[in-house]
């Protein structure tokens, strides 16, 4: 891995870290209905952001042929409109699901985070494109690191009922990641190397991918609560996070990079995601020893049995992810997109499946076919 790739693994890990202790912080200072409340607007800003970009971070890297301006410009006007097209939407879905919060305030707020995160989705890639490595690394840690002091400063104050000040905390962290779009350029040239390499995707199909991510994530965790109980719900919920950490990382840090620099790779990104599914499954294997200890409260040995097929599924993710550069240099992302859609078709009718299965059994089908996905579309990308 080049110098831009281990500063981009470190910062990603730093943010990912910073986003575990925000969540801890919150626990620890906090009120549960303060809590309850950002999460609810924070999930919402998450989806309204995710379906306003529709991708165009990732499509920014990949036109590396394009002036990094006038891309910019073009992402930032396309994902604008978007985001005000949904604002009835989400309003609608909101007064729907009579929000615990005013709805004004809701959308409002929702509306400002997911208008921020916008700007800092966006800068990521820009500086990542025109800047140093060192500048990429900081616009990535800088807004979780901001928000966890914050949010970590109001409670020790004691402002333990305060949602609204999770919220600005979390606005301010977003903000100062988005000024680094006023970051110059230090260069109008797109690297020669990027002839071939483009998104070519449509915006429509753009956005059925992110509504499709964005529906596997959430229907994962809500189906397997309703087949399973609250508790396995926790389990699968919990070592996902733990285990997700090598896939993010890993396309932060080296996909992403190399569509940034317009460089093609397959036998190293082969040795990257292998590398990276080894480190998960030494991961696996150090939950499984911390689960014989007395580290935990006994309830949390029911982890036990999703160590193993979780670790297997997340594996492949990281091979998959450390390949996902290579559709865009090319000329298949329409492909890439249309095979992601019906991976996560395939993923969402195992889950909702009425079998009738046990946990353990339902797991194992699950993580069995999904690995098995991910190796296929990761064996279709490396040729």
């Amino acid at each position: 891995m080049n110098r831009t790739s281990l500063l981009m693994a470190g910062a990603s890990l730093i943010a990912l870290i910073a986003q575990a202790l925000m969540g801890a912080a919150m626990l620890h200072f906090f009120t549960p209905t303060a809590a309850g409340h950002f999460a609810v607007v924070a999930q919402v800003a998450f989806f309204w952001v995710t379906l306003a970009l529709a991708q165009s971070p990732l499509q920014f890297l990949a036109d590396a042929h394009l002036p990094p301006q006038r891309a910019l410009r073009a992402a930032l006007r396309a994902s604008l409109l978007r985001w005000i097209l949904l604002l009835p939407l989400v309003a609608a879905a909101l007064w729907w699901s009579s929000p615990v919060l005013p709805l004004t305030t809701v959308v409002a707020w929702a509306g400002l985070l997911a208008l921020l995160q916008m700007g800092w989705y966006l800068a990521q890639p820009w500086v990542l494109r025109t800047a140093s490595p060192m500048s990429a690394a900081c616009v990535r840690t800088a807004p979780p690191l901001l928000a966890l002091a914050l949010a970590a400063g109001l409670g020790v104050r004691g402002n333990a009922d305060n949602a609204t000040g999770l919220l600005a905390a979390a606005a301010c962290g977003y903000a100062v990641g988005a000024l680094w779009l006023l970051h110059g350029s230090r260069t109008d040239h797109p690297p020669q190397s990027a002839a071939r390499q483009s998104d070519g995707r449509s915006a429509l199909l753009r956005m059925a991918h992110a509504v499709m991510d964005a529906v596997a994530g959430v229907a994962l965790v809500l189906a397997w609560q309703r087949q399973h109980g609250t508790a396995d719900a926790s389990y699968l919920a919990v070592l996902l996070r733990l285990f997700g950490l090598m896939p993010a990382i890993v396309h932060a840090a080296w996909s992403q990079v190399l569509l940034a620099q317009a460089r093609p790779s397959r036998l190293k990104s082969l040795g990257v995601g292998m590398g990276a599914a080894l480190v998960t499954g030494l991961i696996g294997l150090g939950s499984a020893a911390v689960l014989q200890t007395t580290v935990l409260a006994p309830t949390w040995q029911g982890l036990l049995p999703y160590i193993l097929p979780i670790t297997l599924w997340q594996g492949s993710a990281c091979i998959f992810a450390a390949l996902s550069h290579r559709p865009f240099q090319q000329g298949l992302a329409r492909h890439y997109s249309l095979l992601t859609i019906g991976f996560n078709i395939m993923q969402i009718m195992v889950l909702l499946a009425p079998m009738g299965w046990t946990p353990q059994v339902h797991l194992w089908w699950l993580t069995g076919l999904c690995t098995a996905g991910l190796l296929m579309l990761s064996a279709w990308m490396a040729k």
